[in-house]
């Protein structure tokens, strides 16, 4: 792949929220798991084997290197004396259609700003004042806004590190290049359509002047997906980071997906995440 100049877009609506900053054993020694967040870690100690859509990486402490994951389903083996940093990023939506792109999971090298800007993060005083199993979910995080504001800027710091050099070593998060105008259009719609509202195949085609198979078609050779599909993975994107808050009911996620019954929601979210959402809030997030 090319490694093309970032695209210009508007990333006003980004919203990057810190997940967790936890320094530890492993939450998930080994097996297959689920994963909606961009996953940073650094090994202090032991080795891992982890595998991503046919890519695989292993380190282990001495090499002093990052492992960097897009969000998806992976395969990890930690070995049993295993710690490490792990620092989770949930992205939300921009709303400029930004995609995952490329290599799925990267090893690379540690950095002085890498390290300058990880050393800051863990020692800021909002997150040295809480246990480690508090620094696995920071979502429900309540401090003062000067405090926040520290963490938010030392987090960003981080990210950025983490999005730049992933790209160089070929994992692009941007705004798919798109040829055709009706596709670009159509794409940009749906990427800032709010959750909440309807979504019909039909009366969206019509919005650029085509048929749905002839929307779909279109988006097949640009996008590898359609706008149904897309649609889909939004809401299944959004119904994750909604059950990752643990105040927020259930019902409440359902209605806000249209769902007009808890059964409902859970088949559907059963079907493409293969737990219910009940289960999904209980279990703790993997490194």
């Amino acid at each position: 792949m090319t490694n093309l100049p970032p695209q210009s877009a508007d990333w006003q609506a980004l919203n990057p929220v810190l997940e967790r900053c936890y320094q530890g054993r492993p939450q998930g020694i080994s097996g297959t798991f689920q994963g909606t967040v961009l996953t940073i870690a650094k090994l202090l100690n032991g080795d891992v084997r982890m595998e991503k859509d046919g890519y695989e990486v292993s380190t282990n402490a001495t090499k002093n290197e990052w492992i960097i994951c897009m969000p998806g389903t992976r395969t990890q083996h930690f070995s049993d004396d295993a710690e490490i940093y792990s620092i989770h990023f949930a992205l939300g939506t921009p709303q400029n259609g930004a995609e995952w792109t490329g290599k799925p999971i990267i090893c690379t090298p540690t950095h002085t700003h890498a390290e300058n800007a990880l050393s800051q993060l863990i020692n800021c005083p909002v997150l040295q004042d809480l246990p480690q199993a508090q620094r696995l979910n920071l979502r429900a995080l309540n401090v003062p806004l000067n405090d926040y504001l520290e963490l938010k800027k030392y987090s960003f710091s981080l990210l950025q590190w983490a999005l730049t050099f992933s790209r160089q070593s070929g994992m692009h998060y941007e705004v798919p290049r798109i040829q055709d105008t009706r596709v670009r259009t159509s794409h940009r719609n749906l990427a800032s359509l709010e959750i909440y509202k309807e979504f019909d195949r039909n009366t969206f085609a019509a919005g650029v002047g085509l048929t749905a198979g002839q929307l779909d078609r279109l988006w097949r050779k640009e996008l590898k997906t359609t706008p149904s599909r897309y649609r889909d993975r939004q809401r299944l994107t959004y119904a994750c980071e909604q059950l990752r808050q643990h105040e927020i009911p259930i019902k409440i996620i359902a209605a806000e997906l249209g769902f007009r019954h808890i059964s409902q929601f859970s088949n559907w979210f059963n079907a493409r995440h293969g737990e219910s959402p009940r289960s999904y809030r209980k279990r703790p997030s993997t490194d």
